[in-house]
């Protein structure tokens, strides 16, 4: 509640401060247009009259928002796309890290089939050699 220091302010009860509604009521007596401008809630505030140049500042609005669409519908196909190629590319990579891991498991067992190999074989060469010399 407002405590009274002069005249001019009064408390709640009393109806409202004067000073500051003159003012408010001196200050938009030349405002004719004031009461013409309603704003609500998601309704545009418009003038009377529009300039050329705000209606060129509204036709480059709309040019920007058309671009800014199309840059983000570019954007997004692109990043479609760079997904497609990472989920090929990780994919390639598997196959070729699968088909790495079995062609060393191959070599692996060639190598072993050869010592096994190399074994017997220099055993066929002592027993020629032993029947040659016999």
């Amino acid at each position: 509640m407002v405590q009274k220091k002069d005249k001019e302010l009064r408390g709640s009860s009393n109806g409202p401060i004067g000073g500051y509604h003159r003012w408010l009521k001196a200050y938009t007596q030349g405002l004719d247009w004031l009461l013409n401008l309603r704003t609500t809630k998601g309704v545009e505030v418009k003038a009377s009259e529009e300039g050329e140049e705000v209606q060129a500042i509204r036709e480059e609005l709309k040019k920007a928002q058309t671009a800014k669409e199309k840059f983000k519908s570019t954007a997004i196909r692109i990043r479609k796309e760079n997904a497609k190629l990472r989920d090929v590319n990780i994919a390639t990579t598997k196959a070729l890290e699968q088909e790495t891991k079995r062609a060393r498991r191959e070599e692996h067992g060639q190598n072993k089939f050869r010592g096994a190999l190399w074994g017997s074989n220099n055993e066929l060469k002592l027993r020629r050699e032993e029947r040659d010399q016999s």
